[in-house]
């Protein structure tokens, strides 16, 4: 028996229980949509029902976590109207011809609903909303995407430099600034080229293992995440990928440069064809943040370490999870992969630590940590830069608020000298090709070279020009 249209337009309780609101409709769809008519047709003054205010917050909480660009359950994306409007393998989500019809509408009501699979069920009230948004043309007023310029910013201050790495030759140093990648001539310290791409953040950047190409990652946060390729000789963008619906904040080539893997705020890890752009594996079997992502030296396994606290041994290959690495312990910030031997370096709130990287033994006790190597000095805001000199003999590491770098020998965690940057926090370290130097570049938009064994720094330059005060007015004339 169909319920009383009064109880069907009553109000629901803020305070209604979960037991309350799951209760099944026991209502057809087509009643929905004419009681929404009813409303809007008995003198009530309503305004248009808004997507972006009233129809996406309820999508975002009750449906997208399954069906989204990446995890499109049944072929559906519930992230846009497009995706709606498309539908999955049982058809569009939405008709605008028949309203009352809507596949939407037929899941989220029933008996029992049948979305969403997992959480709270619908109310009576987000049921409705979404019909008459339906009834009345399903209009998307969410504000057209953002079109980032590829023109080269005008820097009005230092910008933050997120990432920095020295070319396997040893001939370039590059350094990650706001939408670009500065390229540097590492004997004279002059700018060659602006990389600029689409992505408002680079996060990390990468040179190939023979130097001809320069990877960058990054994104635009909560939009898409981005990886372009860089030919280093031309300075043309060679590839660009785009993934998933967040930034990326890792990326590393494969020994024979074939492959690319990154991982990002979606919790996923990818691995992409560098040359065809396409996508090989995704590995999705983490719960938060990917913040670290590198090929092993035989290129057969990869490692993966995330903020949920976890590090991952992966099979290329297919993807498939080998082993967990780790005894969870604290979150991960960062990784770094050693250049000769099966283990990692990765920096948490506390410190770094370093583990073997190999599969377990099937009885290992869950107590014990048997792939842990040693750990290092400590760092009162935790880690956010490592990097190992190009032998794998020396570590580097970040993480004080006063931008103090640490080189300890790998092999024993014993210290070796300190590097004393007095700026703010360093986000970038990287040895030269002949691990003689070391680069650090952070907060303070500045890069910094050291004669590390020496303690001594060689040079201190801001990458970028920056136009100031008065500057402003006859730069834009120019």
């Amino acid at each position: 028996m169909a319920r009383p249209l009064t109880s069907v337009l009553a109000p629901e309780s803020c305070s209604a229980s979960r037991a309350q609101r799951s209760k099944p409709f026991d209502w057809l769809a087509g009643l929905i949509i004419a009681v929404a008519l009813v409303t809007g047709r008995q003198g009530v003054a309503e305004t248009k029902v808004s997507y972006r205010n009233e129809i996406a917050p309820i999508l975002t909480r009750s449906c997208t976590g399954c069906h989204r660009p990446g995890k499109e359950k049944g072929g559906l994306d519930t992230s846009s109207l497009g995706g709606l409007l498309k539908g999955g393998k049982h058809g569009p989500g939405i008709s605008l011809e028949a309203p009352a019809s809507s596949r939407l509408i037929d899941e989220i009501t029933g008996n029992p609903p049948t979305m969403p699979k997992e959480g709270d069920a619908l109310t009576e009230k987000e049921v409705r909303l979404i019909a008459r948004w339906i009834q009345e043309g399903a209009h998307d007023n969410s504000p057209e995407a953002r079109q980032e310029s590829e023109v080269p910013a005008v820097y009005h201050a230092e910008p933050i430099l997120s990432a920095i790495s020295y070319s396997p030759d040893g001939r370039w140093l590059a350094v990650a600034a706001f939408r670009e990648v500065i390229l540097i001539d590492a004997a004279t310290y002059s700018r060659k080229a602006r990389l600029v791409g689409k992505a408002s953040r680079i996060e990390a950047i990468r040179f190939s293992p023979d130097g001809s190409r320069l990877a960058a990652a990054g994104g635009s946060p909560g939009e898409f995440g981005e990886v372009q390729i860089w030919d280093v000789t031309t300075c043309a963008r060679y590839r660009t990928f785009k993934a998933g619906t967040d930034s990326i904040y890792s990326v590393d080539w494969s020994p024979d440069q074939s492959r690319l893997v990154f991982g990002g705020a979606d919790k996923t890890v990818r691995v992409w064809s560098a040359e065809e752009g396409r996508e090989l594996i995704k590995f999705d079997q983490n719960t938060d943040w990917v913040f670290g992502t590198g090929f092993l030296h035989d290129g057969r396994r990869l490692v993966s370490a995330s903020r949920d606290k976890s590090l991952k041994l992966i099979e290329a290959e297919t993807g498939a999870l080998l082993d967990v690495l780790n005894r969870d312990s604290e979150p991960i910030r960062c990784m770094v992969v050693h250049p000769k031997e099966d283990s990692v370096v990765f920096g948490t709130d506390v410190r770094p630590r370093m583990y073997r990287a190999a599969a377990k033994a099937d009885n290992t006790d869950p107590n014990q940590d048997p792939n842990q190597l040693r750990e290092f000095e400590h760092f009162d805001s935790g880690v956010t830069a490592l990097a190992f000199s190009p032998d794998g003999h020396w570590l580097a590491s970040t993480g004080s608020p006063g931008g103090e770098v640490r080189i300890h020998d790998a092999t024993n965690s014993q210290r070796k000298a300190v590097l004393r940057t007095g700026a703010g926090l360093m986000l970038g370290l990287s040895f030269s090709s002949d691990g003689e130097r070391l680069a650090a570049a952070g907060s303070d938009g500045k890069i910094r070279v050291f004669e590390w064994m020496k303690e001594r720094l060689i040079t201190n330059f801001v990458p970028v020009e920056v136009v100031r005060g008065t500057e402003v007015g006859q730069h834009r004339q120019e």
